[in-house]
């Protein structure tokens, strides 16, 4: 419950404290409790995310602020995956995809492998053998040359197709109004060149980071993002309960975050994420121990790699100087 009073600010800062775990509210006087354990915080900034905390979580946020580069300054970009506007004709099974090649063997050279936000597992990718018709309008395509996959695409109908956001006879929408002709893709994804890249992916929404890495030219779909990266160190720090803890702290959550409610991991947060200093000389330890968990996991799926996960998460504290006291304050918050 957040209380407000609607007063002319005298300072730019104002007393406020979190209700959580220590306050027992059958015992506890609420005003009693601020006069306590409030800090002060300082007025929003619409420039970044904003949250109450107590003392000891709001110093360790700025500390981590204060060791860090945001994700933004690193020289690298995140992008989100593909947007197609009409999944049922744009991603196909294997069955179908071999069918394409078999009427037409052009039809390869536009059908790539695709991984949904659901098939991005911790460490690990479950590709569903799906494939992605990639005719995306950056291609500039003609579409007679892939004679197969037009006969497919207009198998779902060329006015479903449309990107006119006309409403139809039979009740539905042609796909979004967009410059774009019937059988390409919705977005233009000039960086589809990014997919084929080594990169970190994970998925737009989850209780906890879903992420993982991938040197095989997965494409993706817009319920999943991508890093264009093969620093390890990066994909350690992002499944530690360090970053766990930050993102429930600043990013959006569905629901509690802190009670099962689903974050939000996309690129308006991860790109202010505050990395650490990626010459730091640990970097190679959590990047060696993220390459043990890969290796495992893709021998496994579902081998425990809880010590190496331990490891890492040790290494990211002594990366951000947290105390004792901080990195309790971490562990007891992770549900």
């Amino acid at each position: 419950v957040l209380l407000v009073r609607n007063t002319k600010a005298k300072k730019p800062t104002f007393p406020a404290v979190s209700f959580h775990a220590k306050f027992n509210q059958h015992n506890d006087n609420i005003a009693q409790y601020l006069n306590d354990h409030a800090i002060d915080m300082p007025r929003p900034n619409k420039d970044e995310p904003w949250t109450i905390s107590d003392a000891t979580e709001y110093n360790l946020k700025h500390k981590m602020v204060d060791v860090g580069t945001p994700l933004k300054e690193w020289n690298v970009s995140i992008y989100r995956g593909i947007t197609t506007g009409l999944n049922d004709a744009f991603i196909i099974d294997d069955t179908t995809r071999q069918a394409l090649i078999a009427a037409d063997p052009n039809s390869t050279e536009i059908i790539k492998p695709v991984l949904r936000g659901r098939d991005i597992q911790r460490y690990k990718a479950q590709w569903a053998g799906l494939w992605l018709i990639m005719t995306f309008p950056s291609l500039h395509l003609n579409i007679d040359d892939y004679p197969a996959v037009k006969e497919h695409l207009l198998s779902f109908g060329k006015d479903r197709l449309e990107q006119s956001g006309k409403r139809l006879s039979s009740g539905d929408r042609s796909r979004k109004k967009t410059r774009h002709s019937w059988f390409e893709l919705q977005d233009a994804t000039a960086y589809h060149e990014e997919f084929t890249k080594p990169k970190i992916i994970w998925t737009d929404i989850a209780k906890h980071m879903r992420g993982t890495y991938d040197n095989t030219g997965y494409f993706l779909t817009n319920t999943a993002y991508l890093l264009p990266t093969n620093d390890l160190a990066v994909l350690g720090f992002l499944g530690s309960t360090l970053f766990d803890w930050y993102s429930r702290q600043t990013f959006q959550s569905l629901g509690d975050p802190w009670r099962g409610g689903g974050l939000r991991y996309i690129a308006q947060y991860m790109e202010n994420v505050p990395m650490f200093d990626s010459n730091q000389p640990q970097n190679q330890k959590i990047a060696d121990c993220v390459a043990r968990i890969l290796s495992a996991k893709d021998a496994v799926p579902s081998a425990d790699t809880s010590e190496l996960e331990a490891e890492i998460d040790r290494l990211c504290y002594n990366l951000y100087g947290l105390t004792d006291e901080e990195i309790a304050a971490v562990e007891g918050g992770r549900d």
